[in-house]
């Protein structure tokens, strides 16, 4: 069994989120889910809609924001 995994950077700049990059992301067939980070900039949210067929490395990708934005508080 493989675990998803991912490591994101989060620039928020003026209480805004101006950049999420993903550094890792350990996935099965979840490439396309990278494709969330950009969807969070832009609707400046976490709770953004999952990739079709990469649910799971969606969640993962989301929570690792969460985690990371949580650090720069």
């Amino acid at each position: 069994m493989n675990f998803i995994y991912a490591k994101v950077e989060v620039d928020v700049s003026g209480g805004k989120i101006i950049d999420v990059r993903i550094l890792e992301h350990r996935q099965e067939r979840g490439k396309a889910a990278e494709a969330v980070a950009n969807e969070i900039v832009d609707e400046q949210r976490i709770d953004v809609d999952t990739v079709s067929g990469a649910t799971n490395s969606s969640i993962v990708i989301k929570k690792a924001v969460e985690v990371a934005l949580k650090g720069n508080a």
